[in-house]
C-alpha cells in the first residue's frame, strides 16, 4: 500500500485558529460516522482486554472491506509499528479521525488511561450518531410529502389542466375567473417550466456553494436562522448541546481548556456560535472564568452559565458540561419532534388546498354548464 505523505499533528504545531480563508466549510468526514463508532467501540474493547495497540489495529483492519477507512487503519498500524504513538498515527488521516478524536486519544495516552478515554469517546460518538439519526428520521416524512406535492402539482399543471382547457375551448364555454386564472397559470407553467423549476434549483445549488465557500454569506444565513421563530430556538439547542457535550468530553479526558475550546469550535456548525467561542477562548486566556466568558457573548442561557459556574467552583466542570449536553440533546430532539408535528399537518393541508383549488377550478365550468341544462 502506498504510504500517505505525513503531516505534523495539529496539536504539536500550535494550530492557529481557523479563519476559514476563502470561506471554506468545516472538513467533512470521509467515512460514515457509524463506521467510526464501530471502530472506536471495538478498539476500546480490545484495549480494555489488554491487547497491544498494534495487534488491535491489525485485527480491526480485517473487519473492514478494502477502502479508505481500512487503508487508514492499516497505515496507522504501520506508523505505530515504526514507533509513533497512536494519536500521531491517527492524525495523519484528518479526513477520518478529526481533531477531537486525535486529541482525546492523545490525552488518554498521556494519562495512561487510553482504554477509559476510548470508552468515553465511543459513548460520545454513539450519542452524536443517535441525534443525527433522530434528525434524519424526523425530516424524512416532511421531505416525502413535499416531493409528492411538487410532483402532483407539476403533473396537474403540465398535463391535466391543458387537457381541460382544450375541452373548454372546443365547447366555446365562458369560463369563470378562477378557471381562467388557473388555465393562465398552467399555460405559463407549460411555456416556462424550465425557468419555474430550474431557477429554484439553481438558487438552491448557488446557496449550497456559497454556504460552503463564502464565510460572510454563511455567517449572515446562520445569524438569520437564530432570529427565526421556532427555528432559532432549535438551532440554539443544537449548538449548545454540541458545545457542552464536546467540551465536557474533552475536559474529562484531560485536554487543557484552551485547546478544548479550539477543538470544540470545529465541532460547531453555526458561525455565530463558532465566533462566540473564539471570544470565550480569548477571555479565558486573559484570566476570565469560563462561566463569565460564556455569559458575556450572549448566546448561552442562564442555565448553561450557572451549570458551568458550579462546575468550575466544584472542580467538576466536565461532569456539569456533559449533563448540560445530555439535557439539551433531549430538549433538541423533543423540540424537533414538536416542530415537525406542526409542520406535517400544515404541509398536508397546504397540499390538499392547492390540489382542491385546482380540481374545483376545473370542474366549476362543468357544474355551471350542468346547472344551465337543468334550468333550460
Amino acid at each position: 500500500m502506498a504510504r500517505i505523505q505525513r503531516k505534523v499533528p495539529a496539536a504539536q504545531t500550535g494550530r492557529a485558529r481557523s479563519t476559514e480563508a476563502g470561506g471554506a466549510a468545516r472538513r467533512r468526514r470521509a467515512v460514515p460516522l457509524k463506521e467510526l463508532v464501530r471502530f472506536t467501540r471495538l478498539l476500546s474493547t480490545l484495549t480494555s482486554a489488554g491487547l497491544p495497540i498494534l495487534r488491535s489495529l491489525r485485527i480491526l483492519a480485517d473487519q473492514w472491506p478494502p477502502g479508505r477507512f481500512r487503508d487508514a487503519i492499516l497505515d496507522a498500524g504501520d506508523l505505530v509499528e515504526e514507533g509513533q504513538s497512536l494519536s500521531d498515527a491517527l492524525a495523519q488521516h484528518p479526513e477520518v479521525f478529526d481533531e477531537l478524536y486525535v486529541n482525546m486519544v492523545r490525552a488518554g495516552e498521556a494519562g495512561g488511561v487510553l482504554d477509559t478515554v476510548l470508552d468515553r469517546l465511543a459513548e460520545f460518538l454513539e450519542r452524536t450518531q443517535e441525534i443525527r439519526q433522530k434528525t434524519r428520521s424526523a425530516m424524512t416524512y416532511p421531505t416525502v410529502v413535499f416531493v409528492i406535492a411538487l410532483v402532483v402539482i407539476t403533473v396537474l399543471m403540465i398535463f391535466v389542466i391543458p387537457t381541460f382547457a382544450s375541452l373548454f375551448d372546443e365547447m366555446g364555454m365562458e369560463l369563470p375567473k378562477l378557471t381562467a386564472g388557473m388555465i393562465a397559470i398552467s399555460e405559463a407553467f407549460v411555456r416556462w417550466w424550465y425557468l419555474i423549476l430550474g431557477v429554484p434549483l439553481l438558487l438552491g445549488v448557488l446557496h449550497g456553494v456559497l454556504m460552503r465557500r463564502n464565510l460572510g454569506y454563511r455567517r449572515r444565513v446562520h445569524a438569520l436562522h437564530l432570529k427565526l421563530p421556532l427555528v432559532g430556538s432549535l438551532v440554539r439547542q443544537s449548538q449548545i448541546s454540541r458545545f457542552a457535550a464536546t467540551f465536557g468530553t474533552l475536559v474529562s479526558a484531560g485536554v487543557p481548556h484552551l485547546e478544548a475550546f479550539e477543538i470544540t469550535r470545529g465541532a460547531l456548525s453555526s458561525e455565530p456560535f463558532r465566533e462566540a467561542l473564539d471570544e470565550v477562548e480569548d477571555e479565558v486566556r486573559e484570566g476570565e472564568s469560563i462561566a463569565d466568558a460564556l455569559e458575556g457573548v450572549g448566546l448561552f442561557d442562564d442555565v448553561v452559565v450557572s451549570m458551568v459556574q458550579v462546575g468550575e467552583e466544584t472542580g467538576e466542570l466536565d461532569r456539569m458540561c456533559l449533563r448540560v449536553g445530555s439535557n439539551y440533546e433531549e430538549n433538541y430532539a423533543r423540540r424537533l419532534n414538536d416542530l415537525l408535528g406542526l409542520l406535517e399537518p400544515a404541509m398536508l393541508v397546504t397540499m390538499a388546498t392547492l390540489v382542491g383549488a385546482i380540481a374545483f377550478s376545473l370542474f366549476l365550468p362543468i357544474f355551471k354548464l350542468l346547472s344551465e341544462f337543468g334550468t333550460a
